[in-house]
């Protein structure tokens, strides 16, 4: 139970010929990952309740094209190096390699990669 993240179940998608990989004791509460390409998770990380990590726009930025179909999605893989700290309720876009050892404060939406430390 984590009282941070309402007990929301957590929900995990992989497209098909994506990859998720995810090392050795990780923690995650209640995170929600979309992954159209790619999403790497080290080792000793922590992500707190509620965090949303997604490689893709999920749908086309021209809203002609959003009318009619997700064709022109735009993806990037993400990067979560070792023993980082992400607080609840972040949203980790795509593109994004968080360095290690950095802490993601609370609530952030990180659209830029983070340097180790």
């Amino acid at each position: 139970m984590n009282s941070i993240a309402s007990n929301l179940q957590a929900d995990v998608y992989v497209e098909s010929g994506a990859a998720l990989t995810i090392g050795n004791n990780v923690g995650m509460s209640s995170t929600r990952l979309w992954i159209h390409e790619s999403v790497r998770i080290g080792n000793n990380v922590k992500i707190g309740g509620c965090v949303l990590i997604t490689d893709t726009d999920a749908h086309p930025m021209d809203y002609v094209v959003r009318r009619s179909s997700n064709e022109g999605t735009k993806s990037a893989p993400v990067v979560i190096e070792d023993d980082v700290w992400v607080g609840a309720h972040c949203i980790i876009l795509k593109g994004v390699t968080i360095g290690a050892r950095s802490i993601i404060g609370a609530g952030s939406v990180v659209t830029k990669s983070i340097p180790a430390d």
